[in-house]
């Protein structure tokens, strides 16, 4: 394999997810050929031969299971119909946020029992000048979030807890994370999790694709979530440009508010989105 000299890594918010440290890889690989977006294929990349829609959907579940890093077969099956991306993958790329008005934050799924146990699963993408995905690393976007992501009413705090480099099983990156949402939509709640961070290649020595996971670590004694998992998906856009896509599941418990709590993450991820799109485009590295 190739050596990489820096290091990936991938932002994974929509309210679960959020990493990233300084990297990338070996200005020496060569990235697939890009013809953009199409009526038929949302992202025309071709890696390995395929379009990067059926590497990401025949190769993605399969190399992430591997890794043992936690289930995330629900989240490709939201994007994903017969090896290939299906249409809810091709409308949240086709709303990227590319600046202007707020980010369109699709809720994909949302449950709530008896038992108040709620369920959500979010998406949204940015559209950012980026040659290839793995350049989103360099901007170290864990470090725009260190003071917290506010809206008018809500409040969330994300800290860097470890990380290592290399820590095995295909990763190229382990990364723990702390999070802390202290007012969701005006009120103040107790609303804490870890998680951990791992960034994948699908095809080995190629940067036109990566998936990055996130899954819960504290799940045997945290007291509000039974999962928190995030796939962010990195793909080559072309005319130097690359699309970031996220993907969260949660399945919270003892919420009495979960209207609350949806506009809560509805807000929160519009402004990561916004913040994220402004930080990459205005910095210059």
């Amino acid at each position: 394999m190739t050596k990489i000299n820096q290091t990936f890594k991938i932002l994974l918010i929509v309210i679960s997810s959020c990493a990233g440290e300084q990297g990338g890889f070996d200005s020496e690989q060569q990235s697939g050929q890009a013809v953009g977006v199409g009526e038929d294929s949302t992202i025309a990349t071709v890696v390995d031969g395929r379009p990067v829609e059926q590497v990401l959907c025949q190769d993605g579940p399969t190399v992430i299971e591997s890794r043992g890093n936690g289930d995330f077969s629900r989240q490709f099956a939201y994007i994903c119909e017969n090896g290939s991306t299906n249409q809810v993958f091709k409308d949240i790329v086709m709303s990227s946020y590319e600046g202007g008005e707020l980010a369109q934050v699709q809720t994909l799924h949302k449950v709530t029992s008896p038992l108040y146990v709620t369920e959500f699963a979010f998406a949204f993408a940015i559209k950012v000048p980026l040659v290839d995905p793995s350049q989103f690393a360099d901007y170290r976007a864990h470090d725009i979030f260190a003071e917290g992501i506010s809206t008018d009413s809500s409040n969330l705090v994300i800290n860097v807890a470890s990380r290592d480099s290399f820590p095995g099983r295909g990763s190229i990156e382990s990364v723990v994370l702390d999070y802390d949402l202290k007012t969701a939509h005006g009120a103040a709640i107790f609303d804490k999790r870890q998680t951990e961070f791992n960034t994948y290649l699908l095809v080995e020595d190629n940067r036109d694709v990566v998936v990055s996971t996130e899954h819960l670590v504290d799940v045997e004694t945290n007291p509000s979530y039974h999962l928190s998992n995030g796939l962010t998906i990195g793909v080559t856009a072309g005319d130097g440009y690359s699309y970031i896509i996220f993907i969260t599941e949660l399945i919270i418990k003892d919420r009495i508010d979960p209207v609350r709590l949806e506009k809560a993450l509805l807000d929160l991820n519009q402004e990561v989105s916004k913040m994220l799109y402004e930080h990459i485009t205005n910095t210059e590295i």
